[in-house]
């Protein structure tokens, strides 16, 4: 499991946002509700999809996980939503299935990134869903990007 490094430019997103306890997040209840409401989302980038991870709290272990899609600018943010800037960052890239992603995010945490050389910068994470992921396939894969700095 070696994943990409990779640096990417600063971005913004427009989705639906909730905020997740440990062990309590229902993501796939929060991009059912996302689905249908993305056609309302003005100036966006086509063809993929964003679970952007952020505000972690290290006391409650609570963070904010948004559902989105990338946006040229964020004017005219639909009721309900939130757009959320994410700055450019050095990421380790990581392959995996949703079937396979709690054991993904395991061994990134617990193997590979002790072993790495680098640490967890304080950025966002995020998943990134490209236009050829399809949700009801389990063998369809999408990326994890790990916000990284040299350890």
């Amino acid at each position: 499991m070696e994943p990409q490094i990779v640096t990417k430019p600063a971005f913004t997103v427009v989705g639906l946002q909730m905020r997740v306890m440990p062990g309590m997040g229902n993501f796939s209840q929060l991009w059912e509700r996302f689905g249908p409401r993305m056609m309302e989302i003005a100036y966006p980038k086509p063809g993929a999809a964003y679970g952007i991870m952020d505000n972690y709290d290290e006391t409650t272990g609570e963070w904010d996980y948004t559902a989105a899609v990338e946006v040229i600018q964020a004017n005219g943010v639909p009721e309900g939503m939130v757009h959320v800037t994410i700055p450019a960052q050095t990421y380790a890239v990581f392959t995996s299935t949703l079937p396979s992603i709690g054991a993904m995010y395991k061994d990134i945490y617990e193997r590979w990134l002790p072993q790495s050389g680098y640490q967890h910068a304080p950025a966002p994470e995020f998943e990134y869903y490209d236009a050829q992921f399809d949700p009801s396939d389990p063998n369809s894969v999408m990326a994890i990007y790990v916000p990284i700095t040299a350890a």
